[in-house]
């Protein structure tokens, strides 16, 4: 009997949790559902809205219906200027705003929002723009609106407060509708017509069933009557037309046109355009670059009259510029979330390179990583598969060690130039402690190394970085500050130099070389320009003006002078570089 009860309560809880489990997947399915179906409710929503504003387009310029074909899901409207509205049939819906448009006593039509005007900045949005005259925007319309630059509004979902948020600056602010979205089943239209979605929506349904025009009745009711094309309205339709004519200065493009029943045609074009039009084509010619006054982007306007004297606005919109590549900018920050290069090894220390941390010697003067006379190989560091710079130890005085020169990463920072101020702290940036790179972040790399005429110096081979995979850049700019050493030594001096004067000046050199290694150019940065002009903070070095190149060495040397030759520490720190690879070809 036990052993019966055990049986049945074991099966009593396989069963509860089965259902517990069903019933969990169905709450998700059901969750990802209504997710969906707002998601389709907004695209639906946005999408209407800009068939509206195509549909009172059409309205203002007097353009005929020349077509209405009936699809899947509703019908798309053709209009004689060759654009379209699509009108989708009703389905299941979700509880929106109602967005319309409303004529005014100016005669022309306003967004209304829930019935109410749609009112931004104390003013009444238009939906349709005021023609302009002579090929200009329209004027400045009443309640301040510019004809020309009628808004499409958009909207959303807020998915904190579920509740519809409407926008009227291409989604840069969003102001609450007092609408919350919930599902709702539209109903089906009657005979004749198509009803769209029930509550809510931009469009009521449309009617198809009149030779003269087709009706469509907005959400709240609005009718809008769109006239179709006969034989006594003028037809031109540019073929193949985009939303946006792009032309090249001084440039011109050619489109074909479809006429019927045009007698009389004036074309308004924008300050330095031109358009002509002759035997089905229209010709359009930009304005060169050096015009003194021209317009950027403007609307070409061309109004065509029939016989019977009934006229249609054909617009087509255009700007002047010239295709070019966007600048992508990749930085190399020795920071080890930034890190992807294939991992490595310094067989010469038994290191695997694997982040840029993995480069920092833990002892800043005479460490293994960093001092290995007898390496048959260099300390060497990669951006692969970012900025692509390469870095190797240069070999000089008989050996791959730091004392020869070479870029050194580090981390290693203080505002105590005083304490860690000679060769022992060779490796410290003047900063914060943990925080030294530029802008805050923790590693960086130090330079060593210079090469002067004084016969004492017999330096082969200064530092430099190169492109590790062959391709020549344009590094724009990298970041530099001075060493805890280097600026103890400018103020205070030490056994080998005296501090620097008013008169007294530090530069680094970078030379720009060319895929045959022959330096093409030269850039110089000021670490110290006088008492008052050292460098104590990270610093913007442009370096675009050493153009295209495989390779830049650095050098380093200044105005004090033991004896020797340059005196003071050829220390400085460097951070952020930042390489210009291609980018996007845009129009502009």
């Amino acid at each position: 009997m036990k052993k019966l009860f055990t049986f049945l309560m074991a099966t009593l809880v396989t069963l509860s949790l089965t259902n517990c489990h069903n019933r969990l997947r169905q709450q998700m399915e059901e969750l990802e559902g209504r997710v969906a179906a707002l998601e389709d409710a907004v695209k639906n929503v946005n999408d209407d809205i800009l068939s509206l504003q195509t549909i009172m387009n059409a309205l203002q310029n007097n353009v005929y219906v020349t077509d209405v074909i009936t699809t899947q899901d509703g019908y798309t409207i053709q209009f004689s200027d060759g654009t379209s509205a699509i009108i989708t049939n009703g389905q299941d819906g979700t509880n929106a705003p109602i967005i319309s448009v409303k004529q005014d006593t100016d005669g022309y039509y306003y967004w209304t929002l829930n019935g109410e005007w749609l009112i931004v900045d104390g003013n009444k949005v238009r939906a349709n723009g005021q023609d302009g005259q002579d090929g200009q925007d329209g004027q400045d319309g009443q309640d301040g609106q510019d004809g020309a630059d009628a808004i499409a509004p958009q909207v959303r979902i807020n998915e904190d407060t579920k509740e519809w948020e409407i926008s009227t600056d291409g989604g840069e602010t969003w102001v609450p509708t007092g609408v919350i979205a919930e599902g709702q089943d539209g109903e089906d239209g009657a005979p004749g017509s198509i009803e769209i979605v029930g509550d809510g929506c931009v469009f009521q349904s449309v009617d198809t069933s009149n030779e003269d025009y087709v009706l469509v009745v907005l959400a709240d009711g609005t009718e809008i009557k769109l006239p179709r094309y006969d034989e006594t309205a003028p037809l031109f339709i540019i073929v193949d037309a985009p939303e946006l004519t792009q032309v090249e200065y001084g440039m011109s493009i050619a489109y074909d046109v479809e006429v019927e029943n045009v007698i009389e045609y004036i074309i308004n074009t924008p300050e330095g355009w031109s358009a002509d039009y002759a035997e089905n084509t229209l010709t359009i010619t930009a304005p060169t670059k050096d015009m003194c006054h021209y317009d950027k982007e403007g609307r070409i306007a061309i109004t065509v009259v029939s016989e019977s004297g009934k006229t249609s606005i054909v617009k087509i919109n255009v700007m002047v510029g010239e295709w070019v590549n966007e600048v992508e900018l990749r930085t190399l920050t020795f920071e080890d979330n930034d890190a992807m290069f294939d991992a490595y090894e310094l067989g010469y220390c038994g290191r695997t390179i694997s982040t840029w941390s993995d480069l920092i010697a833990q002892d800043q003067y005479m460490d293994n990583l960093i001092y290995d006379m007898s390496a048959a190989e260099p300390y060497y560091w990669y951006d692969q598969n970012n900025t692509e710079l390469l870095h190797a130890f240069p070999y000089n005085y008989g050996s791959y060690a730091y004392w020869g020169g070479g870029h050194a990463v580090s981390n290693y920072a203080n505002t105590d130039y005083i304490t860690y101020g000679d060769y022992n702290s060779q490796l410290t940036v003047y900063g914060t402690e943990g925080a030294g790179g530029h802008n805050g972040s923790s590693n960086f790399c130090m330079h060593f190394g210079y090469a002067d005429d004084s016969g004492y110096n017999y330096t082969e081979e200064l530092p430099s970085f190169m492109f590790g995979d062959g391709e020549a850049r344009v590094i724009d700019h990298i970041y530099v500050n001075n060493s805890t050493y280097a600026l103890n030594c400018y103020y205070n001096g030490n056994g080998l130099t005296d501090p620097v004067g008013d008169d007294d000046q530090v530069w680094i050199i970078a030379k720009g070389f060319d895929e045959n290694d022959v330096q093409v150019s030269e850039a110089t940065f000021y670490l110290v320009d006088g008492v008052d002009g050292i460098v104590t903070e990270w610093t913007k070095w442009d370096l675009t003006s050493l153009g295209k190149v495989m390779r830049v060495e650095f050098n380093m040397g200044g105005s004090n002078d033991n004896g020797y030759g340059f005196s003071q520490p050829a220390y400085f720190a460097y951070d952020d570089v930042a390489v210009q690879f291609p980018g996007e070809v845009v129009f502009r």
